[in-house]
């Protein structure tokens, strides 16, 4: 049945299940508290399972003008000389999982997202601060600033890693564990990248510079009607950051964490004057779910990962679609159940992603030595286990045991088709459907 539903936020997580949810007739309002879209970070790779998604709900080829074409990668390169430790074309993704591996920066994948839903009968209301949700046994309803008071049957969470939605369902300040790891996002317009060059051939290379207690991935990016190359740099925490907000960064201090790297990126670095640092952080709440069973979070408030999976976005569109599959199962008397469910089908494989994710990091930045040797000839053996057994085309429906990892395993990731798992998991818990 048709719900009243009101999502908090208007990021990735927000706007995808604002779509996926008013393709299955609900009535969704979606409220932010800023008076305009403002993304959250800078470049974000959408690999073949969001990719998946983003044509389940009917925006894919919307997306088209506003990705890049193709580039080589993804690499991993050693940080001291550029040297491929994992060497691989973007066909190989596409030919492995169905679909392609895109760049994006944020801005534009969220304004598409917003057109999208607004195409579809979404009511969005911008500059309206959540302060509080007011939940009983019959009714939920957020609270703005105003005052105002907005009753829904379903309120989503997708508010983000300082969500306020969260503190409602779990106010334990030890859901957000803190990386100690910062990350300064970078934009280098295209004429300056290509008036060298050395820096030029960055502009259609996606790769991962890996150093000593730092990473560097480098992507193009189209912003608006102009391209730039897009530089996600990880180091270690500094006095520059702070919780929960960007901050302009000390860019003398921010060049230092990288002045080992191979001469071409510190060609690259001496191009930009203006930088922002977040902190890296990731949030794991008991329960996604309220008491009352009609309050429930998604993407970065339920489960922030660190980024060296590249799949905060593909979990985040994951999670929408997941959710409108659950309550197109649900009635009103048995919401709970249908969002409980919800959380037992996202929550295994978003943990999964968390663990590696910060497993990749910590094997990325390992100083100079022994293991740091013995990673990058596992790396290197990784080239030719890709041309060997590609992936066999079975969905991986039970999810492989972390302690079987080797350096990466991308099939349960990138294969994954969100919606028919939720069908089939659905089907176990309700019935198959008539």
């Amino acid at each position: 049945m048709p719900f009243k539903i009101v999502i908090v936020g208007t990021g990735i997580a927000g706007l995808g299940a604002a779509i996926a949810l008013a393709n299955k007739g609900h009535k969704v309002t979606v409220v932010e508290a800023t008076s305009q879209l403002q993304p959250i970070g800078g470049i974000i790779l959408m690999q073949a399972n969001a990719n998946r998604v983003l044509d389940s709900l009917g925006v894919y080829e919307s997306l088209l003008p506003i990705c890049a074409a193709k580039p080589f990668g993804p690499s991993t390169r050693r940080y001291k000389d550029g040297a491929f430790l994992i060497n691989r074309t973007a066909e190989i993704h596409e030919k492995d999982y169905g679909y392609p591996l895109w760049p994006f920066h944020r801005a534009d994948l969220q304004q598409a997202l917003y057109v999208a839903a607004k195409k579809r009968g979404v009511t969005f209301r911008l500059g309206c601060l959540v302060v509080a949700l007011d939940e009983d046994d019959h009714t939920s309803a957020v609270v703005v600033k105003s005052g105002d008071r907005m009753e829904a049957d379903v309120i989503v969470g997708a508010d983000g890693i300082k969500s306020t939605v969260r503190k409602s369902i779990d106010p334990n300040s030890s859901c957000v564990r803190d990386s100690a790891m910062d990350i300064t996002r970078i934009l280098i317009p295209e004429a300056t990248v290509k008036s060298d060059p050395e820096t030029s051939i960055f502009m259609a290379e996606i790769s991962m510079w890996v150093g000593p207690s730092t990473t560097l991935a480098v992507m193009p990016v189209r912003r608006g009607d102009e391209w730039f190359l897009g530089l996600d740099c990880c180091h270690i925490r500094d006095e520059t950051s702070e919780d929960g907000v960007s901050r302009k960064q000390n860019m003398e201090q921010f060049k230092g964490y990288f002045k080992d790297f191979d001469p071409v990126i510190q060609k690259l670095l001496a191009y930009v004057n203006e930088a922002y640092v977040w902190r890296l952080i990731e949030t794991m709440p008991a329960s996604w779910v309220s008491k009352s069973g009609r309050v429930v979070l998604i993407g970065d408030a339920a489960h922030a990962a660190l980024p060296w999976t590249g799949q905060g976005g593909g979990m985040a569109l994951e999670d929408a679609v997941t959710l409108a599959e659950c309550l197109e199962r649900a009635e009103i008397s048995n919401l709970p159940e249908a969002l409980k469910a919800f959380q037992e089908i996202r929550e295994p494989r978003c943990k999964l992603v968390q663990e590696w994710a910060a497993i990749k990091g910590k094997r990325a930045t390992i100083p100079d030595g022994p293991e740091q040797e013995q990673r990058d000839k596992n790396l290197k053996l990784f080239n030719a286990w890709v041309k060997a057994k590609p992936w066999d085309r079975f969905h991986v429906d039970e999810l492989p045991e972390l302690e079987t990892f080797e350096f990466e395993t991308p099939d349960w990731m990138s294969g994954h088709n969100a919606v028919d798992f939720a069908h089939r998991e659905l089907d176990n818990r309700f019935g198959a459907r008539h």
